[in-house]
């Protein structure tokens, strides 16, 4: 049932994605890695607006994409949220709880071939900044040995705007890490790598941008 409704949003929602997003998307080497994502993988992208997790639903939109996401409740708009992340595979996660429950369910989802949708940034960002970023998405990729695809957005929203998205190549952090048990220098490591690369493409787009 959860399925059919996605399907039915996504077949709906595909005309006014054109219009509220008209989205323009740049590749950092689209021999490599274009919008067709094969197997499991692990898409880190900026976090600017609820929407960027809209525009990349239909950036890979014969992939269900499950996002890790933190739970608005209290309000209709918090229970809206929840009842719509169950059709769209959503992954919770308490920022404000100890567990990280929400790392397991990642593992078990990449492991069976499927795209996990991730924010390191763990909030919205409203400066146009790309903040640290939370390595727990670095442990995430080791365990289910897929890659991390970067996907960054400029978070340009809005009537008469358009945003513009760029696909990095993959990471594969297995290939870089061959400890079993890695330290948390190498974590560090690993997330400063990232976190890096994700601004290089922040950097790219908009050089790309101003070339346009």
């Amino acid at each position: 049932m959860h399925e059919f409704f996605r399907w039915i949003a996504l077949i709906t929602g595909w005309p006014f994605q054109l219009l509220l997003f008209k989205r323009k998307t740049y590749y950092e080497n689209r021999k490599k890695q274009g919008r067709r994502v094969r197997g499991g993988a692990l898409i880190v992208s900026n976090h600017y607006s609820v929407f960027d997790y809209m525009v990349n639903l239909f950036l890979f939109p014969f992939r269900k994409l499950h996002v890790v996401y933190w739970p608005q409740r209290g309000t209709r708009q918090g229970r809206f949220f929840l009842w719509g992340m169950r059709f769209f595979g959503g992954i919770e996660s308490d920022k404000l709880a100890t567990d990280l429950h929400f790392m397991d369910k990642s593992v078990k989802v990449l492991e069976h071939k499927k795209l996990v949708q991730i924010y390191p940034e763990a909030c919205i960002t409203t400066d146009g900044q790309m903040h640290e970023f939370k390595p727990s998405y670095v442990l995430i990729a080791l365990r289910a040995d897929v890659p991390i695809i970067p996907v960054i957005t400029d978070g340009n929203y809005g009537l008469f705007k358009r945003v513009h998205v760029i696909i990095g190549e993959p990471i594969r952090l297995c290939d870089l890490c061959t400890s079993e048990n890695p330290s948390r220098e190498e974590i560090r490591a690993l997330n400063d790598m990232v976190y890096q690369k994700c601004l290089e493409l922040k950097q790219i787009l908009e050089q790309k941008k101003s070339r346009k």
